[in-house]
């Protein structure tokens, strides 16, 4: 499978700076265990959320997530989701 877009994709999974991306999270639930890791991931230097967001996510009205974080913070998240046993559809960076 060959798309133009690989090599680049590829080239942000070695990317260890602190620059903030922006990264949308597509979950099954939004309820408390997905909350409680980004609300965990916000903590974190050079990652930031909507806290409107976050609260519509707590409330029940949000499965879908953007943040801004750096790309080694990705995978963290992603492995934090699943151990919270919270299903994860889709991660797609939104800009590069």
């Amino acid at each position: 499978m060959t798309h133009p877009d690989i090599p680049a994709l590829e080239a942000l999974s070695r990317d260890y700076s602190e620059t903030p991306r922006r990264v949308l999270f597509v979950l099954g639930s939004g309820k408390s265990p997905a909350v409680e890791v980004f609300e965990a991931a916000a903590q974190q230097r050079s990652t930031s959320i909507d806290p409107q967001h976050l609260a519509e996510m707590a409330a029940g009205r949000r499965r879908s997530l953007t943040l801004c974080t750096p790309m080694q913070m990705v995978p963290e998240i992603v492995r934090s989701l699943a151990h919270s046993n919270v299903a994860v559809y889709q991660v797609q960076m939104l800009e590069v």
